[in-house]
């Protein structure tokens, strides 16, 4: 399971595109599973994390993108769940 985010990255960066001025960036929660099964399930045991989306708490990850304006994929970060907003972006930012 965990060779499926590796998986995801690589080929998002593959296809990279250009930065030609106007860039957009989200982030998107990428959920492991239910809350009601977090004491159940041992998916990505040890590396998963509880984090906070716009709607309510969650167990998983978290994926940034940074798109131009023409929709290519310029950066991606993939971090876990408990990491705030501001640090990747920032760190995305940089490498622009």
């Amino acid at each position: 399971m965990q060779c499926i985010l590796v998986a995801l990255c690589s080929y998002l960066t593959h296809y990279q595109a250009r930065p030609t001025g106007i860039a957009f960036v989200d982030s998107s929660k990428l959920q492991v599973y239910h809350n009601l099964r977090i004491l159940r399930y041992q998916v990505f045991k040890g590396t998963k994390k509880r984090g906070k989306g716009t709607m309510w708490w969650f167990y998983g990850f978290k994926l940034y993108l940074i798109i131009n304006d023409q929709g290519g994929i310029i950066l991606v970060k993939v971090t876990t769940a408990n990491v705030d907003d501001r640090k990747p972006v920032s760190e995305m930012v940089d490498e622009l």
